[in-house]
């Protein structure tokens, strides 16, 4: 009789089963498995939940058409079908508890009344659940070939295992129903939101702390960039963060407040996050909501976390190691700032690297854990690759291109550069592209892979070319004489000599034409200063000129007419024109 009803309720399961497969799965007609399905080998492998409890796993053949299953039932289906069996034995048992039991029994006694027991029915373990004193068991599931070869063991073997985990969360799921374990649950979920508040609040003030403090740095950031001498602290205060002020510096503070700060604010999104899971998993009938709704959404925000916890390590990790760099340099004047120039570049190209790098990882992570639909994955990376079949010559060019620019030093951020027909100061500079700011503040970005030729018009030093003609006439040597002077004196100028390197590494007679003597001179400055060098020393050499009566050279003009005045001599033909 048994036997028999058992029997009955598998094949109306069965029949079930087969109906609800005719549905379409998330998975598609003919992809991969649904979410929440895993296909080993010719296996198909899902979980069994209780009130948001995970059971066990069971297996099924696999069922590459879901919309056309024929005699297959997805494993999908089945474990619906075994939890819905499970729901009802609890709804029964407690339904017969209200109606037949006593309200002062013990919770052994109230466990007793749900017993679990295997049967052999056609040669397979059935396991079936009675409640109470009633005379008809209810099928839970089968224990088939597919079963016990995933898990390794005999069918009778792994019916014995899920013998006892089924009567054990039954039992559980029974008691976790009952009047006083809703009070205890009211109860945990009021300490719960307790906690929360009192935990948001602490962190909401050291929060504010920190950007009372981060504005305190900021203003005396501000203060020592404007020259102005910070207010002196109060001598507890002196005493409270002598070792805070005198071993980090002002950026690397500003850098940890700022770090501090976001670390409070994700700790109050996490607390409150962890809050409500906890009151939803409190009860049985919303513990499936805080496991379904909850799992999705703290795995992102938990992997966005500490991904951008990774993140900034890693940027204060490189911003210690370029100041360590930088300041272990040594050398002249000139080559500290090139240096410097140079580590700023490769700073900031290598956390864009990295970041790139560490949010990559962190999606296939995400897609990985979550398992989504094969086909859908499948879909994603055909256009993807088809994207990248366009673009990938090019960007392997610019990254390849821009690594060898920053590997060989041939230009870093602050650089005066000319490629093609640009030139200007390099304001940005990656693995990807080079951003150069023109002389009349047009911002240009060139691919690197464009970049096949650079003059690079800072690199060490600089040079100031100054060209100018005076009169034919004019004495030579006595105008060398004054450009040399001039250019001596520029260079013991206390508020010029700095940026003068050489003030004649070159000087002398560059041209003759009809417009006079072209003099040549070159000045040698530090990086960046040719211009404003160049500025200052025409101005001089335009007064000192005019103080010694030496004239600035200008074009001729000769008029041919009557023969009779020509003179065969031409520098007298010169004078006499330019009388």
């Amino acid at each position: 009789m048994v036997g028999l009803a058992a029997t009955v309720a598998l094949m109306a399961g069965l029949g079930q089963g087969v109906a609800l497969a005719q549905l379409p799965s998330l998975g598609g007609s003919q992809g991969g498995p649904p979410l929440g399905v895993q296909r080993i080998g010719v296996l198909e492998v899902t979980t069994v939940v209780l009130d948001g409890n995970t059971l066990f796993d069971i297996a099924s053949p696999v069922v590459f058409n879901r919309s056309e299953p024929g005699d297959l039932v997805p494993v999908e289906v089945r474990a619906r079908q075994v939890e819905t069996h499970l729901q009802q034995v609890v709804s029964q048992a407690l339904q017969y508890r209200n109606l037949n039991g006593d309200p002062e029994m013990s919770e052994a006694d109230i466990r007793a009344l749900i017993q679990v027991r295997m049967e052999e029915i056609n040669k397979l373990p059935v396991l079936l659940a009675t409640v109470g004193n009633l005379p008809d068991p209810r099928g839970l599931l089968t224990v088939i070939d597919s079963d016990a070869q995933y898990h390794g063991l005999t069918k009778l073997e792994l019916a014995e295992v899920w013998h006892t985990i089924l009567e054990e969360a039954l039992q559980d799921s029974l008691v976790g129903r009952l009047p006083g374990a809703l009070q205890q649950r009211l109860r945990r979920t009021g300490l719960m939101i307790l906690a929360g508040l009192l935990i948001t609040l602490a962190l909401a003030g050291i929060w504010q702390m920190l950007g009372w403090h981060k504005r305190s740095l900021e203003q005396r950031k501000a203060e020592q960039r404007l020259g102005l001498t910070p207010k002196l602290p109060s001598p507890l205060e002196d005493l409270r963060s002598s070792v805070w002020h005198y071993t980090i510096s002002l950026d690397h503070r500003l850098q940890l407040v700022a770090f501090l700060r976001w670390l409070m604010f994700w700790g109050m999104a996490f607390v409150w996050i962890m809050a409500l899971a906890g009151v939803l998993y409190q009860f049985p009938q919303t513990r499936r909501y805080a496991v379904g709704l909850f799992s999705t959404p703290a795995l992102l925000l938990l992997t966005w976390f500490v991904t951008g916890l990774i993140n900034r390590v890693a940027n204060l990790t490189i911003d210690r190691i370029a100041s360590a760099w930088e300041k272990n340099e040594l050398g002249s004047a000139e080559n500290i700032q090139q240096k410097a120039m140079r580590i700023s570049t490769i700073t900031r190209a290598t956390k864009g690297f990295k970041t790139t790098v560490i949010y990559l990882l962190a999606l296939l992570w995400v897609l990985q854990t979550l398992r989504l639909a094969p086909a859908s994955l499948l879909a994603v990376g055909a256009l993807a690759a088809l994207a990248l079949s366009f673009a990938a010559q090019n960007l392997v060019k610019d990254l390849v291109n821009g690594f060898l620019i920053l590997l060989e030093d041939q230009y870093a951020i602050g650089d005066l550069v000319s490629t093609g027909q640009v030139t200007g100061i390099v304001e940005n500079l990656n693995l990807r592209i080079t951003q150069i700011r023109g002389e009349d503040g047009r911002l240009v970005t060139l691919p690197n892979s464009l970049i096949s030729q650079v003059d690079n018009l800072s690199r060490t030093w600089s040079r100031a070319t100054i060209r100018f003609d005076v009169a034919y006439d004019t004495p030579v040597d006595h105008a060398l004489a004054v450009v040399r002077h001039t250019a001596q004196q520029m260079g013991q100028d206390p508020h010029w000599g700095h940026a003068i390197l050489d003030p004649m590494e070159m000087l002398g007679v560059e041209a003759l034409s009809h417009a006079g003597i072209t003099l040549l001179l070159w000045m040698r400055t530090r990086p960046l200063k040719q211009f404003l060098v160049a500025r200052e020393f025409r101005r001089r050499l335009r007064l000192a000129l005019e103080q010694e009566g030496i004239a600035i050279g200008m074009p001729h003009q000769v008029l041919v007419g009557d023969a009779s005045h020509a003179t065969e001599d031409p520098l007298a033909l010169g004078r006499e024109a330019h009388d």
